[in-house]
This record gives C-alpha cells, structure tokens and sequence, in this order.
C-alpha cells in the first residue's frame, strides 16, 4: 500500500530537507546512521507504506523536527484530536506503531475510531476498563495439560 505523493508526511519531509539544503545523506547522516538514505527517499517520495516507531524518530533527528509534531503528521487527521490530548512523546510514538496493527486488524481499527470520538474523561473511564481486564488475565492461573503415562 503506497502513501501516495499527496501524503502529509511526504510533503512535510521533502518541506523540511529543501528548508535546510539537505540530501537523503545528510538525513541519514544527522540521524546517527538509524534511517538509511533508501528509506528516506521512500519516506519523501510517499512509497513507504509502514513508518515504524524508530524510523520515525531517526527521521525527526535527521530532518531537525520535533518528534510530536511528525508523529501527528505520520498519522494524519483521522487521529490528530486523540494525539493532540497527549503531552508525553512516548505514547504519541506508540500511536504510530498501532497504526499499523489497525491496518491489519478490523476490530482494532472500529475500537480505535471509536476511541478518537470520545471525550477525556469518557476515555478514561475505557482505560480502567481495559486496565481491570488485563489485570484479571494475569491473574488468572494457568492450568496445566499433563502428559499421560
């Protein structure tokens, strides 16, 4: 699945490398050698279909951008309200790894739009929720099959 070249995240890459004189190298460079030249130029050309998580902050080193602010970009509008509620980068980060579990997943991708449409207190309440169910699967006791004799 490509992105396509009208992709917010292409444009905004391709914005910022021609903003500072960059070339794919020196992105790949700047980012400590974390996010290849290939992979930049997918990125900037909208033919990479999967950012991960750690692609996507080498790339913020690489360009110079605040990692929050690609990350809202990465995921578009459909998800930009849920993002912006959220101040720790680490969680907007993981948003894009889920992500791509939606893509593969359908019940993920209904809970998930779902969730975007609720207020903070009301996902909070869903938290709990999830938290206590969780919490009850650890705890369960694992039984057991016995190998007969």
């Amino acid at each position: 699945m490509n992105r396509g070249n009208d992709d917010p995240l292409s444009r905004y890459v391709q914005r910022k490398v021609k903003e500072q004189h960059l070339s794919r190298r020196d992105v790949s460079v700047r980012s400590g050698g974390e996010i290849g030249e290939s992979y930049v130029g997918a990125i900037m050309n909208g033919t990479c279909a999967n950012v991960t998580i750690d692609k996507l902050r080498a790339l913020a080193r690489g360009i110079g951008a605040d990692e929050m602010e690609l990350a809202r970009i990465a995921l578009g509008s459909a998800v930009a309200p849920a993002i912006a509620a959220v101040t720790d980068d680490e969680h907007s980060l993981i948003l894009v790894d889920i992500r791509k579990k939606v893509i593969i997943s359908s019940d993920v991708a209904e809970i998930a739009r779902h969730l975007v449409q609720l207020s903070p207190r009301e996902r909070n309440s869903v938290l709990r929720f999830v938290r206590k169910l969780v919490k009850a699967k650890v705890q369960q006791p694992r039984h057991r099959i016995r190998k007969q004799s």
